[in-house]
């Protein structure tokens, strides 16, 4: 029998949080698994839920997160900005890896917060004909 769409969010929360962090070679940092990375994959920056869809999707991606940040070979983007509602600087990495059985192209965001650890934000695959969540 299939699994519940509510079955699989509590599947991968557990995982999610089982995992609490991964080592990163690149950053030579460890990369923590927080709940704000997971809150990111189910509400977007604005704090308004992703629709069943996207948050599918993104939590279907959750087996390829660590072979991207443990083999990434370069930052495809870093960028830094003050927040002004947290009144800290907020620092950006994109990670980007081919993975998978599929071969498939994901994209990882890590962020930093003031002088707090980094964590996973965010999951994507690169754009094809069939995919329009991004």
């Amino acid at each position: 029998m299939a699994k519940t769409y509510e079955q699989i969010i509590k599947e991968q929360r557990a995982w999610f949080s089982a995992v609490r962090k991964t080592y990163c070679p690149l950053l030579n940092e460890d990369i923590h698994f927080t709940s704000k990375g997971f809150r990111h994959i189910m509400y977007d920056g604005l704090g308004h839920a992703r629709s069943r869809k996207e948050r599918m999707y993104r939590l279907g991606l959750f087996p390829l997160l660590i072979p991207v940040i443990k083999n990434a070979k370069e930052i495809v983007e870093y960028k830094t900005k003050l927040s002004n509602k947290l009144g800290k600087n907020i620092e950006y990495w994109k990670l980007r890896n081919t993975v998978g059985k599929q071969n498939t192209e994901v994209t990882v965001i890590l962020r930093k917060i003031g002088t707090g650890k980094i964590h996973f934000y965010s999951i994507w695959k690169k754009k094809d004909k069939h995919n329009h969540n991004n």
